[in-house]
């Protein structure tokens, strides 16, 4: 299933270039690979990822990356 998201571009650099080092034509297979194990952890572990993200932005680019996700989220099809 296709589908279409949203990344940084030197996310998407780092993505490319992981997929040359194992001899990949692309990324997806990276991206599946990432969720798989992310979704496989346990809500509590999940939290506990996401908790050690905390403080990682200052005010200013919080604000600036969730203004992102919202002009993001408006490009969405029901």
């Amino acid at each position: 299933m296709r589908t279409t998201i949203e990344m940084p571009a030197d996310l998407r650099r780092k993505l490319i270039a992981e997929a040359a080092a194992r001899n990949m034509k692309g990324f997806s297979g990276i991206i599946v690979e990432a969720l798989e194990q992310y979704l496989s952890r346990g809500d509590e572990e999940r939290k506990r990822i996401v908790a050690e993200l905390k403080g990682c932005l200052d005010e200013q680019e919080y604000e600036k990356e969730l203004q992102r996700i919202r002009e993001g989220r408006g490009n969405w099809r029901p």
